[in-house]
């Protein structure tokens, strides 16, 4: 189904903005406060959202839902993706603190809110289930690829058993393998039951959104001079540049819409609380976070329409 420029802008990326700013406007008025940001994220991460993605991935048909050549494809971009901000952080001579943390900026994006957000405003539910994928693969990728680059540049020893943990209890993986087991064995959960579970489901993306904006309103700006680099990596050129490679190669234009959204999401939260845990430059974590989530609302909204006319939406 092809989309429409005008609806896109007006149906799908306007109000996702328009939830942040209003998060932005109730925290600088003070109706939220962190302490709320943080307990709602939380429960976003650990109920809402894992709701949503067991449901997405209970009711839709899974034959056919996503490509596995375009599932490796996303996976290999990711994985580029990664391997060029390393380069470039040893090419720019970056100190050694810094390295891990300019390569996650440039490479680990907020797919499992940000991203899933979008596309379930553009595509339903099937959004949220090849969105659920998509978020999947990208958690595992991101968590790995971080252990690896992060404990390159820190005292510490990579321990794959402790990682392999953090993956196996991750809330969002386990509710995407759970919800396809369940759709595989054909479970049927009663009327109440699924009612209950939408209403706790579709509160997270509103939810995530608004302290995703209250969140801004209290991180700071300011970078190390070589990080903007990283940034345009994370938000411009590795999406920018995978799209245009998946349109030569003959993806549709739902497979183009999904890799773009994904791709450009904004640096993910996760990236501090893993650098910090690895004694690394935490503040500098924190204000990319902030800084590429307004560069990548822009950048998704004037691209996606362009995205679509170039495919004959």
């Amino acid at each position: 189904m092809l989309l429409e420029t005008k609806g896109v802008i007006l149906e799908v990326a306007a109000p996702v903005l328009l939830m942040i700013a209003v998060g932005a406007f109730l925290r600088r008025i003070r109706l939220l406060n962190d302490d709320f940001i943080l307990i709602s994220s939380r429960f976003v991460f650990k109920v809402a959202m894992p709701t949503l993605l067991f449901l997405g991935m209970l009711s839709n048909n899974l034959s056919g839902l996503i490509s596995l050549d375009f599932a490796l494809y996303f996976a290999s971009s990711i994985v580029l993706t990664f391997l060029f901000a390393w380069f470039l952080a040893v090419r720019l001579d970056l100190p050694s603190m810094q390295r891990g943390v300019f390569v996650q900026i440039a490479f680990r994006g907020n797919c499992g809110i940000f991203s899933l957000a979008l596309v379930v405003n553009m595509f339903g539910q099937e959004g949220v289930a090849i969105g659920g994928i998509m978020a999947g693969l990208s958690i595992l990728l991101f968590n790995v690829l971080a252990e690896v680059i992060l404990t390159r540049y820190s005292k510490g020893h990579l321990h794959l058993v402790s990682l392999l943990k953090s993956l196996v209890k991750n809330p969002l993986i386990l509710a995407i393998v759970l919800g396809t087991v369940a759709n595989l064995m054909g479970l049927k959960l009663p009327l109440f039951v699924l009612k209950t579970a939408h209403l706790v489901g579709n509160l997270s993306l509103p939810l995530a959104l608004i302290c995703i904006g209250g969140a801004l309103v209290t991180s700071g700006w300011a970078l190390p001079k070589r990080f903007p680099i990283a940034l345009a990596c994370k938000v411009i050129i590795s999406p920018a540049l995978f799209t245009l490679v998946a349109f030569f190669l003959g993806f549709s234009q739902k497979e183009l819409l999904f890799l773009f959204v994904f791709l450009a999401a904004p640096t993910a939260a996760s990236a501090y609380v893993t650098a910090v845990a690895k004694g690394d430059d935490g503040k500098s974590t924190a204000n990319a976070i902030a800084t590429s989530t307004v560069f990548s609302s822009v950048v998704i909204v004037v691209c996606i329409p362009m995205i679509i006319a170039m495919t004959g939406g």
